[in-house]
C-alpha cells in the first residue's frame, strides 16, 4: 500500500518501499497514483516507468531478441533470486537495456491500460511464459512472476503519492 515517505533529501531514503504480493496489487498502486496524485523521484515519468514495465512484461511471453554473455546468467541468477523471493528493493542502480528503453513523449493512460491488460495476462493461469529471462536464464512460472512483480515495486517505487 502507497504511503508517502518522510520529507528527505536522498532519492534512495525518498523512494517508497514497495513489495507486491501479486501484480494486481502493482495495478492498485497504479491508480492510486493516477487518481490521487504523485510526485516523482527518479528519472523518468510514470508513463515512462509503465512502458518499461510493459516491455518487460511482454518479454514474458514474446521471448527477447538479446541475452547476457551465458556465463554470466547463472551467477546474476544466484545473485539475484533471493532478492525476488524477498521482495525487498534494490539499491543497484543500472541502465536499463537499449531494448527496453522508454520513449521519451509517452501517452500515461494509454501506457497504463497495456500495463492492466498485461498484468492481467500474466496472472491468468492458461498464459504460456517463455523458459528463458535474457539477465537470469531458465526462470519457471513462479520466478517470472516473482521478477516482474519485484520489477514494478523497484520501478514504482521512484513514484511518491502526493497526499
Amino acid at each position: 500500500m502507497l504511503q508517502k515517505p518522510e520529507l528527505v533529501t536522498t532519492i534512495l531514503d525518498r523512494r517508497m518501499d514497495l513489495r507486491y504480493s501479486d501484480l494486481g496489487a502493482a495495478c492498485a498502486d497504479v491508480v492510486r497514483l493516477r487518481d490521487g496524485g504523485y510526485v516523482l523521484v527518479g528519472n523518468w515519468s510514470l508513463a515512462q516507468i509503465l512502458d518499461h514495465l510493459n516491455m518487460s512484461m511482454q518479454m514474458t511471453i514474446d521471448g527477447a531478441e538479446f541475452k547476457f554473455p551465458a556465463l554470466l546468467r547463472p551467477v546474476m541468477k544466484m545473485m539475484f533470486m533471493p532478492t525476488l523471493r524477498t521482495g525487498k528493493p534494490s539499491k543497484l542502480r543500472g541502465k536499463a537495456p537499449k531494448q527496453l528503453q522508454p520513449a521519451i513523449d509517452l501517452d500515461e493512460g494509454a501506457c497504463a491500460d497495456r500495463f492492466f491488460a498485461l498484468a492481467n495476462t500474466l496472472m491468468n493461469l492458461s498464459t504460456t511464459f517463455v523458459t528463458h529471462y535474457p539477465m537470469l536464464g531458465r526462470l519457471n512460472r513462479e520466478q517470472w512472476l516473482l521478477l516482474q512483480q519485484w520489477h514494478a515495486a523497484h520501478h514504482l517505487s521512484f513514484v511518491v503519492p502526493d497526499a
